[in-house]
């Protein structure tokens, strides 16, 4: 076992409560900056297979002020987007709470790797230049917010995975993940990058086998910190 050192743990400790604070904040301004961007009438309707539409309660996420729809409200909405139920229309619509939730709710959320993938079904990448971007800010603040998590549960002595979670829902989102090489090489991400290289590839998320580009570049990240 590692002999305890003062003056490092306190510097690890220091470092890690800026960022915390630092990045919830940046969570909370980008948060914000996606419901003003995406700012939307309620859709009339959503649309979908009868027996989906039966089943997952849509009426209250029309009939309830967005900013009040609660997870568990949600959750069977995202589940089945793009798949059985809901357009990019209602998807656009909702994207701001359904983030939201996500970041500052995960116990009654999907996973990450579940809600960022979403983008990727309704082609964000095809959308305006300024809700990309806006989209991006949050995703970085949500990977600094993860990694933080993820930091001070290691000197705790556990370990979580929501690092993992927002670099494969990323992926599946089809975004590059070489934007965050430099934060999971620097030394205080150490604990986060052996785990990862600990578990790769058998014991990494399943949903990993949607994005090979995406895991290609974690290999190439967590062995040599080049993507």
């Amino acid at each position: 076992m590692r002999k305890s050192d003062p003056i490092a743990d306190e510097e690890f400790r220091r470092h890690n409560h800026f960022m915390t604070l630092r990045d919830k904040a940046h969570l909370r301004e980008a948060l914000e900056e996606i419901y003003r961007e995406f700012a939307a009438p309620t859709p009339s309707v959503i649309e979908g297979c009868p027996c989906c539409i039966a089943t997952r309660g849509v009426d209250v996420l029309l009939n309830t002020p967005l900013r009040e729809i609660t997870g568990q409200q949600i959750w069977r909405y995202v589940s089945g987007a793009f798949l059985t139920i809901g357009n990019e229309d209602d998807f656009r619509y909702l994207l701001p709470r359904i983030l939201e939730i996500s970041v500052t709710d995960p116990g009654n959320a999907n996973d990450p790797e579940i809600v960022i993938g979403k983008l990727g079904l309704a082609s964000w990448r095809e959308w305006k230049a300024n809700e990309q971007r806006t989209i991006e800010r949050l995703l970085d603040a949500w990977f600094y917010d993860a990694l933080v998590n993820d930091l001070d549960n290691a000197k705790d002595g556990w370990t979580s995975w929501e690092t993992e979670s927002v670099l494969c829902g990323s992926a599946r989102a089809g975004l590059a993940l070489e934007r965050w090489t430099g934060p999971l090489q620097e030394p205080s991400s150490a604990p986060v990058l052996a785990d990862l290289r600990l578990r790769f590839p058998k014991d990494l998320s399943g949903f990993w086998s949607d994005a090979p580009t995406g895991l290609k570049e974690l290999a190439m990240i967590i062995s040599d910190g080049r993507a």
